[in-house]
């Protein structure tokens, strides 16, 4: 629905449709549609949209009024992270110079509204400031491993009184451990720029700020804060790698179907983030992270596999959000195991220089038979490609790859296909049994490699049936 409201707005100012001014009240209408549409999106997307609607507007009084528009919407929006569209909007469209305001002043608002508040949005990285508390302690913020409520007041304020006692109940509940950074706006400290910062233009003004020292709310009240604090604290009760959560990330990847590439596992990833950490919502970045790295363990076909590692890097590798004893055990730990397994014989590398019993496959010829047992040198199987196929008794998955041979054999002329039996070589040769299992990930048979000639990796994880 929303990319049909975007488009049809987008033909109509395109064609200058309300180029008139008495057909303005009609554009304005159709806004507030848009508005509608795109409500709950993340501000990332909204700013996207907003930015290529006002891009749409061919005639330069559309392109100000839509974008003026725009700007007033999301500077009266009572929706939490909805001043960063306004910001957004205000410094890359009216700051900049790009579509003219109606007056100097509004100029000069506009511009003070950015500077006041670019620097404290949620999912940002809360300022560092040297504050006093309200006992008059100094205090340094954000305060780096808890959550911290930082909280601008005045004595005199009669909602700050209001909004001090609501607080105050809060905390003696005991409900959610956080600390309380309480900061009187007549004596705040030495630190000259706490203002302009935190945007502290009233009283009170109040921040969640979450233990790796990002905003995870600003302009809050008690109710509000109480909101947020449930579904921070809830996550460590989050069990990762349910049923339904892989079912569903089964149901998002089919789309791909045989086309999957490691770039589209890491595109999947990349949006995930945007619509959670990039929005400064943590927990949840850590939940559908958390299960992606657990439904990937599950897959065993290259793409997947070949993802592990830079997602690991990226995602599992995110300072300060990974923190709690839970996170190391059920998400860092994991993902160390599954970069140490996939990071053995990684393609590009010749495979180690070891002889496995087993049985090579390649197509008869008058010189040779189809079939041969005995014990090969892996360097040497000089297949073009060659195959080694590591398998185990029992994997209807095994059985399955095993009836594939013969057909790659017969489509490819010069295939040579090496059959690795696992509980053959750990009932006869346990010390080489053990050498395979700790250079190969054989976490999950069948384990299928391609080779080159000169016995270099050129494919792991190989679906024979794909071929």
């Amino acid at each position: 629905m929303k990319k049909l409201v975007l488009f049809f707005l987008g033909v109509l100012l395109c064609t200058g449709a309300f180029a008139q001014k008495d057909s303005y009240p009609e554009l304005g209408a159709k806004l507030e549609q848009y508005f509608a549409a795109l409500a709950g999106e993340p501000a990332a997307v909204q700013n996207s949209e907003c930015d290529f609607l006002i891009e749409s507007c061919q005639d330069s009084l559309v392109r100000q009024y839509v974008a003026l528009k725009i700007y007033d919407h999301y500077l009266k929006s009572k929706i939490m992270g909805d001043d960063a569209v306004a910001v957004h909007i205000a410094q890359k469209w009216l700051v900049s110079g790009k579509v003219p305001m109606n007056s100097e002043e509004d100029l000069r608002n506009a511009d003070i509204y950015v500077t006041f508040n670019k620097s404290s949005l949620i999912g940002s990285k809360a300022p560092e400031a040297v504050l006093k508390d309200r006992s008059g302690a100094t205090v340094r913020v954000p305060v780096k491993g808890e959550y911290t409520v930082l909280y601008f007041y005045a004595p005199d304020c009669a909602t700050c009184k209001a909004e001090t006692k609501a607080l105050q109940t809060l905390i003696d509940s005991g409900e959610y451990p956080f600390k309380l950074v309480a900061v009187n706006v007549n004596d705040p400290g030495d630190d000259e720029m706490w203002q302009m910062n935190y945007g502290v233009l009233k009283t009170p003004w109040m921040f969640l700020i979450g233990p790796s020292g990002n905003i995870i709310g600003r302009g809050l009240d008690t109710p509000a804060l109480k909101i947020l604090l449930a579904r921070e604290f809830s996550s460590g009760k989050y069990t990762y790698g349910s049923d339904l959560q892989m079912e569903r990330y089964t149901q998002l990847f089919s789309a791909y179907g045989d086309t999957l590439k490691v770039s589209d596992v890491l595109d999947v990833a990349d949006y995930l983030a945007a619509r959670t950490f990039g929005e400064g919502d943590i927990d949840s970045f850590k939940q559908v992270e958390g299960d992606l790295l657990y439904y990937l363990s599950q897959q065993y076909t290259e793409p997947y596999r070949d993802a592990i590692i830079p997602f690991t890097e990226k995602y599992l590798g995110v300072k300060d959000v990974w923190t709690s004893a839970a996170d190391t055990a059920n998400v860092l730990s994991f993902g160390k195991f599954l970069t140490e397994l996939v990071s053995r014989t990684p393609v590009g590398t010749r495979i180690p220089d070891l002889k496995v019993p087993g049985t090579l496959r390649r197509k008869k010829c008058l010189f040779a038979k189809e079939s041969k047992e005995g014990v090969f040198p892996l360097r040497k199987l000089r297949g073009k490609p060659g195959y080694v196929v590591f398998y185990t008794g029992g994997c209807s998955s095994c059985t399955k790859t095993l009836d594939e041979v013969s057909a790659v054999i017969a489509s490819q002329k010069r295939a040579r296909v090496l059959l690795v039996d696992m509980d053959a070589i750990m009932a006869d040769d346990p010390a080489l049994a053990e050498t395979l299992l700790e250079t190969f990930d054989l976490t999950a048979m069948p384990f299928v490699l391609e080779l080159d000639r000169k016995g270099y990796i050129t494919h792991r994880y190989v679906d024979l049936s794909k071929l």
